[in-house]
C-alpha cells in the first residue's frame, strides 16, 4: 500500500513506469480533476488503482495496519463521485 509519507516513490515499478508512459496523471489535470483539500487526487488515484492489483476492497484496506497512513472512505467517495470531475474527459483523453 501507498504510505502517505512519500507518496510518489511507493507505487510498484511496473505501475509507476505505466503511469508515466500513458501520462496518466497529467490526463487526470487536464480533465479537470485537481485537488480541492486533503489528499491530491493523483495519490488518491494510484491508490485506488494499486487496491485492484492487491485484491483488497477499501473496507478491508480500512481494517488492515496501514489504516493510519490511507485517507478515510470519506475522502475516497468524495473523489470518485464529485460532480465537477468530467472521468469521461479523463478517459477520453487516456485513451487518444
Amino acid at each position: 500500500m501507498i504510505a502517505n509519507n512519500d507518496q510518489t516513490k511507493q507505487l510498484p515499478n511496473e505501475i509507476k513506469s505505466t503511469f508515466k508512459e500513458l501520462k496518466v496523471l497529467k490526463h487526470l489535470r487536464k480533465a479537470g480533476i485537481t485537488k480541492s483539500f486533503g489528499f491530491t487526487c493523483a495519490y488518491l488515484f494510484q491508490l485506488i488503482f494499486c487496491l485492484i492489483f492487491e485484491n483488497k476492497n477499501w473496507f478491508r484496506t480500512l481494517e488492515s495496519k496501514k489504516s493510519t497512513d490511507i485517507p478515510a472512505k470519506d475522502a475516497v467517495y468524495r473523489f470518485l463521485n464529485r460532480s465537477t470531475y468530467s472521468w469521461r474527459r479523463f478517459l477520453l483523453l487516456l485513451s487518444a
